[in-house]
C-alpha cells in the first residue's frame, strides 16, 4: 500500500460520521473549555479612507486548538504525523473581526486547508483582505497618528465554551509590506472578556491595535506650502502702485484661490464635529487673514486719493507717527519735499506751525508787480523833464521803450500776456504822428497859435497817460487772479502728496505686519502638532 492509500484511510477513518461530527464543539468533556490560540500578522495596510473612516488591510491569520477525537498512533499509520484535510471537513471555531465594515467579507477570506497532528493539535493558516471601521483623529493632520483596533472574537461560544489566548502580545511585523503613505509603528494585541446586553455569558476577544503615523510630506508640498505661498502673494498687492488699480483684485483672487484648497481639504476629512484639522485651522485662518488684508487694500487706496476729494492737510499727530517714528522703524527713507521741512522741523520740536507750505513765487510775484508800478509810472510821466516847451513849443524826447530785465513780468506759470493790451510803444507812435501834424499847423498858423497847441498837447498827455494807468490795474488784477490760481493749485497739490506718502508708509507698514502675522499663525498652529515631521 503506498503513502496516499494510507494517508486516504486514516482521513477516512477520523473523518467517519460514526464517530467524528464537524458541528460539534471537540472537548473530551462537555464543560471543559477549547482553548484557541490566536495569531495575526499584518501584511500590508492597503488603504486608509479618512472620509468614510474605513481601513483595509491584508491579514495572515493562525488559529490551533486541540481536537481529541482526531488524534493517532503515527506507529500503526506508517509514522504518518500529519494530515492536510480541507478547512470545511472539520470544526472551526467561529472567530470573526467584530469590526467589520466589508459586507461581503467572507469572500474577501481565503480558507486554506487545515494541518491536523496526531497528537490532534490543530492549526488553521488563513489570510484575507479586512476592511475594519476605524475612529479617525483629524485634529492633527496632517501630522497625526492614528490607532485602529482589529477586534476578533467567537461570535456564539462563550468564555466558559471558548478561550481565546495570544501567543504573544506583540503582533507580527516581520511580512509586513511598507506603505508610502502611512508607517506603522507599533502593532501589539489586548485582551478582553466582555459582557454584552444580548447574554449573561461573558466573551473573550482579543483586540489588535495597529498603531500608525501619516507621512505628511504629500500634504505639505500640495497643500499648505501652496497656501503659504498664495497667502504671501496676497500680501504682495500692498506693493502694488495704488494707481494701477490691481490692488483689490489680488486680495480678491487669493481668496478664491484658498476656497479652492479648501474644498480640496473638506472633500478628504471626515464630517467630524469633534475636532477640526490643523490644516483646515490653518485654511480658515489665511482666508480671514486675507479677507481682512483685502479691506486694509481698500482703505489704503482711500488714504492714497484722500487728498483729490478732502483738501485737507494731514493732522499733525498722522505726521508725526507715519512721516518720522513708523518710517525710521521700517527703515524707509523717505525724500520730504523742501517745502516740507520747516514743518517736519517744528514738528520734531513738539511746536506747531502757523502756515502749512508757504509758496515759493508769490513773494517774487508782489517784487515784480511793485518794480512794473514804478516803471510805468517813471517811464509814463509825461509832465517829468523829457517834456518841455520852447518857444510856444513842446519838446517831447520819444525814448524807446523796452522791457526792463529787472522788472519783466515772467513766471514758470506762464501767466497771461500783455500781447493783448495796448502797448506803450504804440502810444507813443500815435503821439508822435499829433505832434508832427501840430507842427505842420504851428508853422501854418504863426506864433499866435501856440497857445491853443500847448493846451491841445497837455490835454492829449493827460488822455494817454489815464488810459496807461487803466491798463496797468487791469495786468494788476491779472496777475493778482494768476498768483492766487498758482497758489490754490499749489496748495491742492501740496494736499494730494501728502495723503499719497501717507498712503505708501501705511502699505508698507501692512506688508510687514501681515507677513508677520502669517508666520506666528503658521508657527502657532502647526506647533502644536506632537509629531511635527515631514517623513
Amino acid at each position: 500500500m503506498n503513502m496516499c492509500d494510507v494517508e486516504m484511510n486514516l482521513t477516512r477513518t477520523l473523518l467517519d460520521p460514526i464517530v467524528y461530527d464537524k458541528t460539534v464543539r471537540p472537548a473530551r468533556v462537555h464543560t471543559d473549555v477549547t482553548n484557541v490560540s490566536f495569531d495575526l500578522s499584518l501584511a500590508q495596510l492597503i488603504d486608509v479612507d479618512e472620509k468614510n473612516q474605513i481601513i483595509t488591510t491584508n491579514q495572515w491569520i493562525t488559529m490551533s486548538w486541540l481536537d481529541p477525537k482526531l488524534t493517532w498512533d503515527p506507529l500503526e499509520w506508517e509514522n504518518i504525523s500529519l494530515l492536510h484535510i480541507k478547512y470545511d471537513k472539520i470544526w472551526l471555531p467561529d472567530i470573526v473581526l467584530y469590526n467589520n465594515a466589508d459586507n461581503l467579507a467572507s469572500l474577501s477570506q481565503i480558507s486554506t486547508n487545515v494541518m491536523v497532528s496526531s497528537e490532534g493539535i490543530v492549526t488553521w493558516l488563513s489570510t484575507g483582505i479586512f476592511k475594519s471601521s476605524c475612529a479617525i483623529d483629524v485634529r492633527y493632520f496632517p501630522f497625526d497618528e492614528q490607532n485602529c483596533s482589529l477586534k476578533f472574537a467567537s461570535w456564539t461560544y462563550d468564555s466558559a465554551r471558548i478561550d481565546l489566548a495570544q501567543k504573544t502580545n506583540i503582533g507580527d511585523l516581520s511580512n509586513f509590506m511598507a506603505n508610502s503613505e502611512w508607517e506603522i509603528i507599533k502593532l501589539h494585541v489586548r485582551k478582553h472578556v466582555v459582557k454584552y446586553s444580548c447574554c449573561p455569558e461573558t466573551f473573550p476577544d482579543l483586540t489588535y491595535i495597529v498603531q500608525m503615523r501619516r507621512r505628511p510630506l504629500f500634504y505639505v508640498f500640495n497643500m499648505i506650502l501652496p497656501c503659504f505661498l498664495i497667502t504671501s502673494v496676497a500680501f504682495l498687492g500692498f506693493c502694488v502702485p495704488s494707481d494701477s488699480g490691481e490692488k483689490v483684485s489680488i486680495g480678491v483672487t487669493t481668496l478664491l484661490s484658498m476656497t479652492v484648497f479648501l474644498m480640496l481639504v473638506t472633500d478628504s476629512m471626515p464630517p467630524n464635529s469633534d475636532s477640526l484639522p490643523l490644516i483646515g485651522i490653518y485654511y480658515f485662518s489665511a482666508i480671514i487673514i486675507v479677507s481682512i488684508a483685502t479691506g486694509m487694500s481698500v482703505a489704503s487706496l482711500n488714504l492714497y486719493h484722500r487728498g483729490k476729494h478732502h483738501l485737507h492737510h494731514v493732522p499733525q499727530w498722522m505726521v508725526r507717527l507715519f512721516f518720522i517714528i513708523i518710517p525710521k522703524l521700517l527703515f524707509m527713507h523717505i525724500e520730504l519735499p523742501v517745502l516740507w521741512q520747516n514743518r517736519r522741523e517744528n514738528l520734531l520740536k513738539c511746536k506747531p506751525t502757523k502756515t502749512s507750505f508757504p509758496l515759493v513765487k508769490s513773494e517774487t510775484k508782489r517784487k515784480q508787480t511793485k518794480q512794473l508800478n514804478k516803471y510805468s509810472s517813471n517811464k509814463y510821466d509825461y509832465t517829468n523833464k523829457n517834456t518841455s516847451l520852447h518857444n510856444g513849443k513842446m519838446t517831447l524826447y520819444e525814448d524807446p521803450i523796452e522791457p526792463n530785465p529787472t522788472t519783466s513780468l515772467t513766471s514758470s506759470d506762464n501767466l497771461h500776456s500783455f500781447d493783448s493790451y495796448t502797448s506803450p510803444p504804440l502810444i507813443l507812435r500815435s503821439y508822435t504822428s499829433i505832434q508832427s501834424s501840430n507842427r505842420q499847423q504851428q508853422q501854418q498858423q504863426q506864433k499866435s497859435n501856440d497857445k491853443n497847441n500847448q493846451d491841445y498837447l497837455t490835454d492829449l498827455s493827460n488822455k494817454y497817460t489815464n488810459n496807461m494807468k487803466l491798463s496797468i490795474d487791469y495786468i494788476h488784477r491779472i496777475v493778482e487772479q494768476n498768483e492766487h490760481r498758482y497758489q490754490r493749485l499749489e496748495q491742492n497739490r501740496i494736499i494730494a502728496q501728502e495723503w499719497q506718502l501717507l498712503g505708501r508708509v501705511v502699505d508698507r507698514l501692512l506688508v510687514v505686519i501681515f507677513l508677520i502675522s502669517t508666520m506666528v499663525v503658521f508657527l502657532v498652529i502647526f506647533l502644536q502638532a506632537p509629531h511635527l515631521r515631514l517623513k
